[in-house]
Parts: C-alpha cells; sequence; structure tokens
C-alpha cells in the first residue's frame, strides 16, 4: 500500500482548513448564513457520496494522503468545497458579464461552473497523480504519460464525467433548494482562493516539462480572470 509522504499530507490539510475557513466566512458575509450552510452542506456532502462509492464499491482509485475518513482525506473533502465554491462564484461573476437575461444567466449556472471547476481538475489531477497523492486502479485515456505510484498510467475519463456531475449537481440543487435566484453576485475571495490550487499544478507541469496540461486548463485562468477584472 502505497502512501503520500507525511510531510505533503499535512501541507495539504494546512492549505484545506484555513482556505475551507475563509471561504465558508466570506459565503456567509455574501449570501446569508442560510444560504451559505446550505452550500457547504451540499459542496460537501455530494462529492463525500462520489468518493465513497469511487473509493469502495466501485474501486476507481485509492487515496494516497491522511487522515482519511472511510478512505476519503479530510484535504479532498475540504478542497471540494474550496473547488465548488469558487467555481460557482466564478461562474456567476462571468455570466454576470455577459448581455444574457437573468433566467439564461441561472439557468446557465450550473455547466458553466461545472466547466470551470473540469478545467481546472484537467491540470490538477495529473499532477496528484504524478505526486502520489492518488492512485487510479487502471490505466485511462488522459495524461496517459503519467504514471501513478501502482504503475497505472493516466486519468480514466470517469473522472471528468464525475466531475461535470458533482459540480453542476450541486449548484443546480443550491440554486433550487437556496431561493438564491435574487442572490447578488459573490466576491472575488472564492476565486481567488483557487490560485494557490492552480499555480502549484502549473509550478508542476513547468518543472516536468508537461506545458500541454496547463494549455488544456486555460479555460480557468480566462474564466479567473474575467471573474477578478472589476466592470
Amino acid at each position: 500500500m502505497n502512501n503520500a509522504d507525511p510531510r505533503l499530507s499535512r501541507l495539504i490539510l494546512a492549505h484545506a482548513i484555513p482556505s475551507a475557513t475563509l471561504n465558508l466566512v466570506d459565503s456567509v458575509r455574501t449570501r446569508g448564513l442560510r444560504r451559505a450552510i446550505v452550500l457547504l452542506v451540499l459542496a460537501v456532502g455530494l462529492p463525500t457520496v462520489g468518493e465513497l462509492l469511487a473509493t469502495g464499491p466501485l474501486k476507481l482509485l485509492r487515496h494516497c494522503t491522511r487522515p482519511r475518513i472511510a478512505g476519503v482525506p479530510l484535504g479532498v473533502l475540504l478542497g471540494w468545497y474550496c473547488v465548488i465554491n469558487g467555481s460557482l462564484t466564478v461562474a456567476e461573476r462571468v455570466l454576470a458579464r455577459l448581455p444574457m437575461r437573468e433566467g439564461r444567466q441561472q439557468a446557465s449556472l450550473p455547466i458553466t461552473a461545472a466547466l470551470v471547476g473540469t478545467s481546472l481538475d484537467l491540470v490538477l489531477d495529473p499532477g496528484g497523480l504524478d505526486v502520489g497523492l492518488w492512485e487510479w486502479r487502471s490505466s485511462g485515456l488522459y495524461a496517459a504519460d503519467v504514471e501513478g505510484s501502482n504503475g497505472r498510467r493516466g486519468v480514466p475519463l470517469v473522472n471528468y464525467l464525475g466531475w461535470i456531475s458533482l459540480v453542476s449537481s450541486v449548484v443546480y440543487v443550491y440554486e433550487r433548494f437556496s431561493g438564491d435566484g435574487d442572490q447578488a453576485t459573490g466576491s472575488r475571495v472564492p476565486g481567488l482562493l483557487l490560485l494557490p490550487y492552480y499555480l502549484v499544478a502549473v509550478a508542476w507541469a513547468a518543472r516536468e516539462r508537461r506545458f500541454r496540461y496547463v494549455l488544456y486548463s486555460a479555460l480557468f485562468p480566462v474564466a479567473l480572470y474575467a471573474a477578478l477584472e472589476k466592470r
């Protein structure tokens, strides 16, 4: 059983806890307490179910960092919240800049947020696989030049189907059950908190001379720039 360097596990958790805390504080400030709690529960709860299925009955992957809860690292669950909240806020701010009716913007929000988050993972997942944060049980078509600690290569496409499904589902259910239709666009903070994830992955790609993964994930920095730019 391969496990990541304990120092790496501690570093990931040391980043995930304050990042999730800042996301929650900002969410309460911009969305209100009730909506912020609804989003927190959904953005942790649904990915937890997905991770438990993937690591348990489906046996798609194994995580290598600690501490783990039923095979799923706490840092990963907190990371899901940070990425989903960040992707939602980036998508809100990008769509607000477009000449679209409010109803069309709301309808486009789940898939737009999913594309933002999935684009980030196009560089994040190969990097995490290469440094031993997780290992897939079977080889995948994407990033086939990256070998995991168990000798399997690449990222299965089911990973990205899962990303699109999870992020879009969380945002869709959040919209329906939070009464958020008239809520103002979120702040820049959640988008800024996604930068460390992206920059660490870009640093990996530069070090390993795998710049194509930065190109594949180009939608993320473009969307982030549009979300952060002053109107």
